[in-house]
């Protein structure tokens, strides 16, 4: 049948017809009367304009209608008509917004047959989108943690959507479903003001209803006040109660149908890989490494003789089988031996199952020839065992003084090496009994520690704790902030054991078990007494009997900072005489370092970052990305160095960040998934439409349709004419200028 309506978005656009009679009033208006006078040479004249003036009018008409017609079409364009089947009408028609939602969660990469459910949803979404009438508009959200608006703004025409659709790619990590109500409501909010002629609102759920990402734990925090106005989007770390999340969902509810697309299945299996780490704090050139892998089996049948491979630098080096049940974990340990200084790949992997993203876990690995520390003393005296610093130069390597080398190289100076030396080099700085720091000294320790260095300070019989206080804490004069407490008065009265509170703290986890090692049996006759904030990051990994901190530690930047409130050699304790002593020497250090492990291995969606003291403002850094990608870093200045950051670490792999002059090297970054998304249970309809969202009306479907009747008052949009409309106004626009510089040489 021959379209016959008019189907308008804007039909208050159409009072701007009016603006059609423009050219007519300007016309009339330039109409003057003139009073004639008898002339006889116009007589002549006359008689031939009277011969022309039948043409000239119909010249001037029909650049007239052609001026008209062309303001009529701009706000009939405007008003955005669509041709409609039917009988004759002319009436505005009920255009909808389709909001898509689709999981980003990783559990979408799940594979049942040749197809993940993300690529199946993502079809869907275009069938919606291709079988939606003419008129409609389309925005698209994609729900992960934290939500991210792909398409804001609502689109109109298919060919603008789709390719935004079809380049969506899945991220590795959960869902966020409270930020993601929230950000939704915001997007439909919006669309209703700023495009009234979208009339109807709705919102598809396209996801795998994965109970990890659905279901809300209602003992969470307590909920909403009543009344509270409507959330504005929030970041990826807000997690709402069962109550919030209820009251989000009612108000997106209240403004848009809502229908929940489920593209996931129930039978669905899978094994990851969920932990990979070194058994030391530190790895050196030459030492066999126990690497620590931690498997799981998230299904309900038994996977026996699970294959394992590990894998350094892209290169399979080893492989076991081990045996996974129903629902069970497992571990298993791999020993290599880096023969190389420098970062290295190392990666475990399951053989592959139909969901890949959770089957390999990463581990990037700084090896070093071996671990330089710097001993500074306060009071050398030249001889051996003289001075504090001595005794933990030789706790801390055993060779020291022999002039063999070992896997951690000490080194002992005088304080005034903290000003003459470059400190880059070194990965920890042990200070003994330095009397008390200047200004500069003081700068230049809190900037090694913020760069990602570490600071022990063991104090002594030397140590002014007023100048400690003054110029090495926040409340001090000097504007420095580095030690984690504090130094309160001298306690003079012995302590004839340790508390290890519990071996909670890494320090004093290592002697778990080993009540004899002499730990709790270490006297101490003196020691400060430190005052630890009670609103800082501060934590004390040792005390005293009389519950004392004796040992304590805050990050600090990059770096940490630990302070000991005992002596380093035997003037206040005789610990470095006991079999205790190397021990927690030694466990300080691994505690200390240990950051630098922790800041190169990350979870998706955490920030990466790293700064040098010897890079340039100008150098070439660039990092490369998983997918093989790469990108250039902006360094910025923090102080005496240069520093970058990288925020974007949505998918799991290696993260490889190359720097150019005057610092040539690279750095391996490892990004894991967060393996909470790995368990592929599902919570069914009953329990969404019962527990999730009780009360609220949605429509639950495994496939869309689009609807056989037409709801009352609109019309079945076929073709749209506002673009017509406008090339005929171009057109128009041409034939005019064409007609009128025609008709101007014709009349003179």
């Amino acid at each position: 049948m021959f379209p016959l309506a008019f189907d308008l978005a804007s039909p208050a656009m159409l009072g701007w017809l009016a603006a059609a009679a423009a050219p007519l009033l300007i016309h009339l208006w330039s109409r003057r009367r003139y009073r004639e006078m008898p002339w006889a040479a116009m007589e002549y004249l006359l008689a031939a304009i009277k011969a022309s003036r039948r043409k000239f009018t119909i010249e001037q008409w029909l650049l007239l209608a052609i001026r008209t017609l062309v303001i009529v079409l701009v706000v009939l364009a405007v008003a955005e008509p669509f041709l409609a089947g039917g009988p004759l009408a002319f009436t505005p028609g009920e255009r909808t917004l389709r909001v898509l939602v689709l999981d980003g969660s990783y559990s979408m990469a799940y594979k049942p047959g040749e197809t993940s459910r993300f690529e199946a949803a993502k079809a869907l979404a275009a069938e919606i989108v291709d079988q939606s009438p003419q008129g409609d508009g389309f925005a698209l959200v994609l729900m992960s943690s934290p939500p991210r608006v792909v398409v804001g703004t609502p689109v109109f025409e298919p060919t603008d959507f789709l390719p935004a659709l079809e380049s969506l790619a899945l991220e590795h990590t959960s869902v966020d479903l409270s930020a993601t109500l929230a950000g939704v409501e915001q997007l439909v909010s919006q669309a209703r003001r700023e495009h009234p002629g979208l009339r109807r609102h709705e919102v598809y759920f396209l996801t795998d209803l994965c109970r990890v990402g659905w279901a809300v734990d209602r003992r969470q925090r307590p909920a909403e006040p009543p009344g509270q106005p409507p959330l504005a989007a929030p970041t990826g770390s807000d997690h709402a109660t069962a109550d919030q999340l209820l009251r989000r969902a009612e108000r997106l509810a209240g403004i848009a149908a809502v229908t929940v697309l489920d593209v996931g299945q129930s039978d669905a299996e899978n094994a990851a890989a969920t932990g990979l780490r070194t058994a030391a704090a530190f790895v050196t050139v030459g030492e066999s490494v126990d690497l620590e892998a931690e498997l799981k089996n998230f299904g309900r049948t038994p996977r026996n003789r699970q294959l394992v491979e590990l894998a350094v630098d892209g290169r399979r080096v080893r492989q076991q089988q081990v045996d996974l049940p129903a629902g069970g974990e497992a571990s298993l340990v791999f020993s290599y031996p880096f023969e190389t200084a420098g970062d290295h790949a190392v990666e475990v992997r399951l053989a592959g199952d139909q969901l890949d993203v959770d089957d390999r876990r990463y581990l990037a690995v700084p090896v070093k020839e071996a671990v330089q520390v710097l001993c500074v003393d306060g009071r050398p005296s030249g001889r051996p065992f003289g001075g504090a610093a001595d005794f933990l130069a030789y706790a801390l390597s055993p060779q020291y003084g022999s002039g063999r080398l070992g896997r951690i190289r000490a080194h002992v100076v005088p304080e005034t090496a903290i000003l003459e030396l470059d400190l880059a080099p070194y990965d920890a700085l042990f200070l003994a009994d330095v009397a008390q720091f200047t200004s500069s000294e003081a700068g230049v320790l809190e900037s090694y520690a913020r760069r990602g260095g570490s600071t022990v300070f063991f104090l002594g019989p030397q140590v002014l704790a007023h100048r400690y206080n003054e110029e090495l804490t926040a409340e001090g004069t000097g504007g420095v902030d580095l030690l984690p407490a504090r130094l309160g008065p001298l306690v003079d009265q012995p302590q004839f054991r340790l508390d290890p509170l519990g071996y909670e703290h890494p320090i004093a986890s290592a002697f778990r078990g080993h009540e004899r090692s002499g730990l709790l049996t270490t006297p101490v006759r003196k020691h400060y007494k430190l005052l630890v904030p009670d609103d800082s990051s501060s934590k004390v990994a040792l005390a005293t009997s009389n519950r004392d901190p004796l040992v304590v530690e805050r990050p600090l930047g990059r770096g940490r900072v630990v302070l000991v409130a005992t002596s380093a050699d035997v003037s206040w304790t005789p610990m470095p005489m006991w079999p205790s002593y190397v021990p927690i020497v030694q466990e300080i250090l691994a505690f200390a370092v240990a950051d630098e492990l922790g800041e190169r291995n990350l979870t998706v969606g955490q920030a990466l970052a790293d700064s040098e003291a010897r890079l340039s403002g100008d150098a070439a850094v660039t990092i490369g990305l998983p997918d093989g990608r790469s990108e250039p870093l902006e360094l910025r200045n923090e102080g005496d160095a240069a520093a970058w950051s990288y925020a974007d670490t949505s998918a799991s792999g290696f993260y490889a960040v190359e720097t150019g002059p005057p610092v040539d090297g690279s750095k391996f970054f490892a990004v894991n998934v967060d393996t909470a998304e790995s368990d592929l249970a599902r919570i069914s309809p009953e329990e969404l439409r019962e527990e999730i969202w009780p009360g609220v009306p949605f429509e639950y479907r495994t496939t869309w349709e689009q609807p056989e009747a037409t709801p009352a008052g609109a019309s079945i949009r076929t073709s749209s004419l506002a673009k017509t409309l406008l090339y005929a106004v171009l057109a128009l626009l041409f034939v005019e200028t064409f007609l009128a510089r025609r008709f101007g040489y014709h009349g003179t």
